[in-house]
């Protein structure tokens, strides 16, 4: 598909629309928390960085049946949504996929990463639940020194309800279309001074595509003790999936065919996950000069899925267990406060790789890897913050992380080939120990110009370890992977303000990185790439009183390779070029009106066009969707919310892509009607 001529459609309608209402409405700024940046509550207006949150009417009202659906209203976010459940990401980044794409953006539930460094998955988020969630948090940008690995173009954070006591109890039934069904129950349980909190969800959905539905499961447990000086808090959660997984379809705008749109080219494909995640936290002595917490976690993982995307469709088994300590202590000193913290997880993982039938002698059928590692991994941190005067305030961070795989070949090292294959595609290294030692950090000032203006400017670097598919997993014959940790850089200015009818918040910036892990011509996995990143971002909301409010989140971002570095099937020089899935405008805006019983949502959704592979050669012309919600209170014990996803029913691609010479697509579903029963007693 030749490119497009640039097209922003609806975009100046959504910006110009959320901007005028809120003029409609009236009341006062509402004060608000962050629990990311430091790992413990902190006033929004304090922070120096990029920060955005989703809280739990937000997501009560969008009723998510996957994070994309929610991740539009965060600026310079995009959940790309593949089949079923999965999911690719992207914050303030390209959608980046394989070992690397995981790799690049921190996942986390409760601050808690939902990975051990160097065993993400694309699609981790599916071990969040969503649905128990009390509030997403992301940062834009390098993670502040409470993070390190993994977070080098930002966080997504799933928080559970702070409170048992303060979550709503409900019974929810859901239905919608192509066999749609979910439920939902939220249940307190025990005394009023150690609460329990349980929720559970279930989903069933019998898929768009032919032979593509999902069942999936989740359980989260919330409990929280406290007395005049410690407060104790436990999280425990479970999810299972079982999904059928449809493949792309091929060809040259086939998401636009109508014959084409719900065919299955993979109907024998699969993915079964399982995983559970445990933590408790002691937070101790909130009220004193030097509070303290205590964060012990545990994770376990088990993903076993058909390589339906590769011809000889090799079956994956992959998983990792982990214990992990978080620490911090915070104190007054030299007129400012610092914090201080270890962090400290151990690791065991797997992975194994069979082909269960013959495809070719450089592909042969068997066992392709089946290795173990133990993995470490240690850091300190510290941040300092201090007023420099009434209005001036500095912040700064030092983080060094230390990780380390022993890496044990379950099989004969060497080729997997029999001697007369030509290029064997499989190749086992041997046994090895590999460690990487990493330093992040981040300074910036903040100005308080008035009580209702914030400027703020920050220097940040993050970094990630070298995944252990991308150390492990080699091919073509090469025997041992050197690579380094890539690292980015980034500086930006923000500006968050408050005005009588809107709260406002912006930023611009520039990042680049090096050192990005590829596969070269070769398909060896090297170290050498480099790429920049540059935009802004805009959140603007009303204030959440009168019958009418509005919301708009909206970015630019330009991503572009800064180097040839020689990728795998790329014979011309790309610098300059815009990496592959990566829009430069992304927007969303919503029109609410609630009275009495009602309460209704128009939402607008912008995508621009991007390209899909690093000529640019090929592209996709992006997509405008409009969605609508609405629920009504009945009692104060029933209600029931209807809505219409992809109203307009326009044809559009989830994710587009080009790969093995095709145009590649995961369609969109067309319009979709869901309806809920909520009881709560």
């Amino acid at each position: 598909m030749s490119k497009p001529s640039h097209r922003l459609r609806l975009l100046p309608y959504i910006v110009s629309l959320a901007i005028a209402l809120p003029q409609l409405t009236y009341g006062t700024q509402l004060e608000e928390v962050f629990v990311s940046a430091t790992r413990t509550a902190t006033p929004m207006q304090t922070l120096n960085m990029s920060a955005y949150r989703l809280d739990a009417d937000q997501l009560t009202l969008a009723a998510a049946t996957h994070l994309n659906e929610v991740a539009t209203r965060l600026p310079a976010v995009w959940v790309s949504r593949g089949n079923g459940q999965e999911s690719l990401v992207s914050v303030r980044s390209p959608v980046l996929t394989g070992s690397g794409g995981c790799g690049s953006i921190l996942m986390a539930q409760n601050n808690v990463p939902l990975r051990a460094p160097g065993f993400c998955n694309v699609n981790q988020l599916f071990d969040a639940h969503l649905e128990f969630a009390g509030a997403i948090e992301t940062i834009n940008g390098p993670t502040p020194a409470t993070y390190g690995a993994n977070g080098l173009h930002g966080m997504i954070n799933v928080l559970a309800p702070v409170d048992p006591r303060a979550a709503s109890e409900l019974i929810a039934l859901e239905l919608g279309g192509y066999n749609y069904h979910r439920i939902n129950i939220r249940q307190q349980l025990g005394a009023t001074t150690t609460p329990w909190l349980v929720g559970f969800t279930g989903i069933s959905d019998g898929g768009y595509k032919r032979d593509a539905g999902y069942d999936q499961q989740k359980l989260s447990v919330l409990h929280t003790r406290h007395n005049d000086t410690v407060k104790h808090t436990s999280l425990l959660s479970v999810t299972n999936l079982n999904q059928e997984t449809a493949g792309y379809i091929q060809g040259d705008d086939a998401y636009k065919d109508s014959g084409a749109k719900r065919d299955n080219p993979n109907p024998e494909a699969f993915r079964d996950a399982y995983a559970v995640n445990a933590m408790h936290r002691i937070d101790g002595d909130a009220e004193s000069i030097n509070p303290w917490s205590v964060t012990i976690f545990a994770r376990h993982n088990d993903m076993r899925f058909l390589q339906h995307y590769l011809p000889w469709q090799a079956v994956e088994e992959t998983g990792h267990t982990s214990v992990g300590l978080q620490s911090s202590w915070q104190t007054a000193w030299l007129g400012g406060k610092l914090q201080l913290g270890l962090d400290s997880q151990l690791t065991q993982g797997y992975l194994k790789e069979i082909q269960p039938e013959p495809f070719s002698p450089n592909q042969p059928q068997g066992a392709h890897y089946d290795y173990e590692i133990d993995a470490n991994t240690f850091a300190l941190y510290g941040l300092y913050t201090r007023d420099l005067n009434a209005a001036l305030s500095w912040s700064s961070g030092i983080r060094f992380e230390s990780t380390t795989y022993d890496y044990n070949n379950r099989l004969s090292d060497g080729s997997v080939c029999a001697p007369t294959a030509s290029a064997c595609r499989f190749y086992r290294t041997k046994d090895s120990n590999d460690g990487f030692s990493d330093w992040s950090g981040h300074s910036g000032l903040l100005w308080q110009v008035n009580d209702d203006h914030a400027i703020r400017v920050r220097l940040a670097s993050g970094y990630r370890p070298p995944e252990t598919s991308e150390l492990y997993r080699l091919q073509n014959g090469q025997t041992a992977a050197q690579l380094d940790s890539e690292s980015a850089h980034s500086i930006e200015l923000g500006w968050r303000a408050s005005f009588e009818h809107f709260d406002l918040d912006t930023s611009i910036y520039r990042m680049n990185k090096s050192d990005v892990i590829f596969q070269d011509a070769n398909r060896y996995y090297v170290t050498g790439a480099k790429t920049r990143h540059q935009g802004f971002e805009l959140k603007l909301r009303s204030t959440l009183t009168g019958p009418w409010n509005a919301d708009l989140a909206a970015s630019f971002g330009s991503h572009e390779y800064s180097n040839d570095p020689g990728y795998l099937g790329v014979n011309q020089s790309i610098v300059g070029n815009a990496i592959d899935t990566a829009p430069e405008w992304m927007a969303s805006a919503r029109i609410r009106y609630t009275q009495e019983a009602w309460q209704a949502e128009l939402e607008a959704i912008y995508l621009d066009r991007y390209a899909t592979e690093p000529t640019n050669s090929n592209w996709y012309e992006g997509h405008t969707l409009l969605n609508l919600r609405a629920n009504r209170q009945w009692s104060s014990s029933w209600s029931t919310s209807l809505r219409v996803m992809n109203m307009a029913n326009i044809d559009y691609a989830e994710r587009a892509d080009f790969g093995f010479g095709n145009e590649r697509f995961f369609v969109g579903e067309p319009r979709s009607l869901f309806v809920t029963l909520t009881y709560q007693p």
